[in-house]
């Protein structure tokens, strides 16, 4: 039996009562956004070019010392908006086993996974961690489907606060417009004010070594 270990570190994947139950999306909202192949690839070139620098600092998802320069990015899928303005990646990471903390020597390599939301506004793309994050499998085809089950029938529940942060499955028409993208513009303002409070005062900023 093929060995495969799962942890799920995002917060908002429990609820109050333990695991959360799966709660299909309606038919009627399901997303059908399809674009064209290579507005899809250039897309995913963008979306790699900026993960891989993200990887290079150690930032968010990649804020892990088992990573380094070369432990490769997978891009698993691009999920669309019906207008193409947002966007969601299912991101797989490879990394040799021997960086693991416990290694199998059964495997050469073993899997992660997160997801990132996007805002786009005609070539450029804003990226957002959201989680939340899959480790060690060692199976990648089998890391994938697991992570559209997880966004696809397991999002639209409550987070340990209550709040319905997402309200929808990511691929439910409506997730689009929910509030989780409210954050986001507050984020890309918070993101904006640092970044111009370290241009103009950089004394006043505080950036901890890697």
């Amino acid at each position: 039996m093929l060995k495969f270990f799962l942890v799920i570190f995002f917060f908002s994947f429990y609820s109050c009562d333990g695991f959360r139950v799966k709660k299909y999306t309606p038919n009627e909202f399901i997303n059908h956004a399809e674009i064209k192949k290579e507005s899809y690839n250039k897309d995913g070139i963008e979306i790699l070019k900026q993960l891989k620098g993200s990887l290079f600092k150690h930032q968010d998802f990649f804020n892990n010392k088992a990573y380094f320069d070369s432990t490769q990015l997978i891009l698993d899928s691009i999920i669309y908006s019906p207008d193409f303005s947002k966007l969601a990646v299912f991101i797989i990471v490879k990394n040799p086993t021997y960086r693991q903390i416990v290694p199998d020597e059964k495997y050469d390599w073993y899997y992660d996974a997160t997801c990132y939301l996007g805002v786009k506004r005609n070539d450029t793309i804003n990226l957002f961690w959201m989680g939340p994050n899959f480790s060690n499998s060692y199976d990648k085809k089998e890391l994938s489907k697991l992570i559209r089950d997880s966004y696809f029938t397991e999002f639209a529940t409550k987070d340990t606060v209550g709040a319905f942060t997402y309200k929808y499955n990511l691929n439910d028409i409506r997730f689009w417009n929910s509030p989780i993208w409210k954050k986001i513009e507050e984020e890309k303002i918070k993101k904006k004010e640092f970044e111009e409070e370290k241009k103009n005062h950089p004394e006043n900023v505080y950036e901890p070594r890697r």
